[in-house]
């Protein structure tokens, strides 16, 4: 079992949530300056910080942990987990990191005449952001019961999805790739999420404050 970190390795370790805390007290109208000024450090750090290039300690960003600590920490992880088709094998998973997308994709089910009559949830896609500009995808299925082609259902949406966890960390452009990849592959017959869901993962990374290579940036002059 490994060991807890104590005394002075554990002041000196990294705080992975650096760049969302550091972003979080700017969208909050701090300056780099008053962020730099309250954690007793250069300007030029923080910068660092909010880039992404370095990683603060604990320690150094105390201050702005006892103010936003409580909002990072929630909602921190998220549990799935998958049956086997076959062996119907249950396993369970845990995956830390902030969602920073969710998107589920429907089959319209209609009658003869054309009409629509339920949109069902078939297939979801779920974006974690794991620190240090890596993701981690969740790619889900809708579970059915065995011998039969019914839906579960439950009230916690979890808990209807079949999951598979992407064995890689992602880096934000080998996110794009594999979200365009995965939007002309398994969304052939979704063709709305198909051409919808490369803006909606390029649109979350820039709300979140990850940049994007291929886009085009028009910054406004405050």
């Amino acid at each position: 079992m490994e060991t807890k970190k104590s005394g002075k390795n554990a002041k000196k370790k990294g705080f992975k949530l650096t760049r969302q805390l550091i972003r979080m007290a700017i969208n909050d109208g701090w300056t780099q300056k008053d962020i730099a000024d309250r954690c007793r450090t250069h300007q030029s750090i923080v910068s660092a910080w909010y880039k992404g290039q370095k990683l603060a300690t604990e320690q150094q960003v105390r201050p702005l942990l006892e103010i936003y600590g409580h909002k990072i920490r929630r909602n921190s992880f998220r549990v799935y987990w998958n049956i086997d088709p076959e062996t119907r094998e249950k396993k369970y998973y845990r995956v830390e990191g902030k969602v920073i997308l969710a998107e589920a994709f429907h089959d319209a089910r209609r009658e003869s005449s054309g009409k629509l009559t339920k949109k069902i949830p078939i297939h979801k896609l779920v974006v974690h952001h794991q620190g240090n500009n890596r993701f981690r995808v969740v790619l889900q299925s809708r579970l059915y019961f065995q011998h039969s082609s019914q839906e579960l259902e439950s009230n916690v949406s979890d808990a209807i999805w079949g999951s598979q966890i992407h064995p890689d960390l992602l880096s934000t452009d080998d996110l794009v790739k594999f979200i365009d990849q995965y939007a002309a592959e398994t969304l052939r017959d979704f063709p709305s999420d198909a051409n919808t869901l490369p803006f909606l993962i390029r649109q979350s990374l820039l709300q979140h404050g990850f940049e994007v290579s291929e886009v085009e940036d028009y910054p406004a002059s405050w």
